[in-house]
């Protein structure tokens, strides 16, 4: 009696195998709920004061002229280089 009954389990298995799979619904986009969800992480979020705000974006606003002007000496002298080469 045991192997008839594996033999039924090992059929019931091989049937819902190739049962086809019911393909599973796509989500819906909801722009209320996306926005809602957004203003709700925004109210989280710790704002810099104006001073730590003007304070890092005079240094960022130091950096990238410093990069600029490394850029610009790596390029006058690259140049001059190819110049005196050609």
């Amino acid at each position: 009696m045991s192997e008839q009954a594996d033999k039924k389990a090992i059929k019931a298995k091989d049937d819902k195998a190739k049962k086809p799979a019911v393909a599973a619904k796509k989500p819906r986009f909801d722009l209320v709920k996306k926005s809602r969800e957004l203003f709700a992480e925004l109210k989280k979020v710790t704002w810099p004061s104006r001073r730590d705000l003007i304070r890092h974006s005079i240094v960022v606003s130091v950096f990238v002229v410093a990069v600029t002007v490394v850029v610009a000496l790596y390029d006058l002298v690259f140049s001059s280089l190819m110049r005196l080469l050609i």
